[in-house]
């Protein structure tokens, strides 16, 4: 006798024509290149889906999404605009200029509002995710440029929202601290730091107990607690990653110029927060920390390179959703598990996946 679930797959070919329905569950990996983004199939090896072009657009500082309102949001240098995209048709849903250079966006969980850095300005806006208003201003800073290896524009850059969505944590260049707002009332609840130098891409564990930073100058990074008593703790531990020696034979003299004024500037936290995993745009590297204890420990060394001619320089890393893959700029896919290269396609510093069932989006990474 066939079983029921052998009945079922019959059905479903044959009101498919004969063809396999498509996986209720597709997780896609979208990838912003030079005028628009790339899309890739995460459970097919990473096979490239399609191209979405975005008129008049280029240079993207940041990328997120709103499963809940179906919508994906890039920030645009090229005409410095914020654009949402509608992720059922790929069209354009609205498109605006809201400051001067708009960065490293965040998309609060609900999927309701945008905190956006304007770095040539002094402050985030809290835009509205449907239609692209602004509810609200947080005012910062926007640094001091460093005499020796000046920055090519300083204010604020980087952003990051706790799981909750009740903090929102904030980054200017130049600055050794990190701001903390209140997403409720938008006001800055403290500064937490002061860390060695400037700081660059940061992460935030989930139970808001520590704060890893890239600043500028280390290869490596810096580990500061968030809260003492209250929010704005100290700087309490700072890493130096080890680069394999084969790799500094082969590169004996780095180059002056380092992809932006800094020796690593990509850190982010894996899922199940046993892990930190950064960068080295000067040597063309990833390195895997162990942090369930501190200080942490460096357990992995992965080349981006394929031939040691290569020269990456990557600048940011990303994971995705459940953790399983690791995104660096730079062309690879790195399986979190085994420490290998599981793929080559190219990334860029902008990606994130997003999930889909039966068609509708249901879950958003991050940057």
């Amino acid at each position: 006798m066939m079983r029921l679930s052998a009945v079922i797959a019959v059905a479903l070919l044959a009101s498919f024509g004969g063809r396999a329905a498509p996986p209720a569950v597709e997780r896609r990996l979208y990838v912003t290149n030079k005028t628009g983004i790339s899309v890739y199939d995460i459970d097919r090896g990473h096979a490239f889906v399609r191209k979405i072009d975005i008129p008049d657009s280029g240079d993207y500082p940041g990328i997120a999404a709103s499963p809940q309102l179906e919508h994906l949001y890039v920030t645009s240098h090229t005409r410095d605009e914020v654009i949402c995209l509608d992720l059922a048709t790929d069209a354009v849903v609205w498109r605006k200029s809201l400051g001067q250079y708009a960065d490293s966006l965040w998309v609060t969980p609900d999927g309701r509002r945008l905190y956006v850095p304007f770095r040539d300005e002094a402050d985030w806006k809290v835009i509205d995710a449907e239609d692209g208003s602004v509810l609200a201003r947080i005012e910062t800073e926007r640094g001091r440029n460093y005499e020796v290896s000046p920055i090519a524009t300083i204010g604020p850059h980087n952003t990051w929202i706790n799981p909750a969505g009740t903090r929102a944590y904030l980054e200017v260049l130049t600055v050794p601290y990190i701001y903390v707002a209140d997403t409720a009332t938008n006001r800055i609840l403290g500064k937490i730091g002061p860390f060695s130098k400037g700081i660059r891409p940061f992460a935030v564990s989930d139970d808001e107990k520590y704060i890893y930073a890239n600043v500028d100058g280390l290869l490596g990074f810096e580990i500061a607690e968030i809260r003492k008593n209250t929010w704005g703790g100290p700087m309490i531990h700072r890493v130096e990653a080890r680069t394999p020696s084969s790799r500094l034979a082969e590169i004996p003299e780095p180059p002056a110029r380092k992809p932006h004024s800094t020796p690593s500037h990509g850190i982010n936290l894996r899922p199940d927060q046993k892990e930190v995993w950064m960068v080295d745009g000067v040597y063309g590297y990833v390195y895997a920390f162990d942090v369930t204890s501190l200080p942490p420990k460096q357990m992995a060394s992965v080349p981006i390179f394929k031939d040691p001619k290569e020269r990456p320089h990557p600048g940011w890393i990303t994971f995705g959703i459940d953790g399983r893959y690791v995104y660096p700029d730079g062309g690879i896919v790195i399986d979190t598990e085994t420490k290998q290269v599981a793929a080559r396609i190219p990334t860029s510093e902008k990606l994130l996946e997003i999930d889909f069932e039966h068609g509708k989006p249901t879950h958003a990474g991050h940057r």
